[in-house]
């Protein structure tokens, strides 16, 4: 499991209990198992790119939400360089993908 899954996984359950959803509750919306949702936010499972629009709608927020974490908004960015540095390439073109597309909201 690399940090990068962490702290999504964090994220995920963050957002999660701030929506007021249950992990139940999460898994109903989106068509998975309970443990599904137990699995992502554990980060024994990485969640597909596919459902991470659906995550989001599920939780209301848009789908960068699910990738600002908390400790990476303290403006040091060697904490950033970490985290791309730690990610698997295929992680890295997800990441990439996302942003492409954030940034094409505009």
């Amino acid at each position: 499991m690399t940090e990068f899954q962490k702290q999504f996984a964090n994220r995920l359950k963050e957002i999660r209990t701030a929506s007021g959803l249950s992990q139940e509750q999460l898994a109903e919306k989106l068509g998975v198992a309970t443990k599904t949702v137990s699995y992502w936010e554990n980060a024994h499972n990485a969640v597909t790119f596919n459902k991470i629009p659906a995550i989001a709608n599920a939780l209301g927020v848009p789908v960068y939400k699910l990738f600002v974490f908390g400790d990476i908004l303290s403006g040091d960015s060697s904490e950033v360089m970490n985290l791309l540095n730690a990610m698997s390439e295929r992680e890295l073109r997800c990441i990439s993908t996302v942003i492409k597309a954030i940034l094409a909201l505009k």
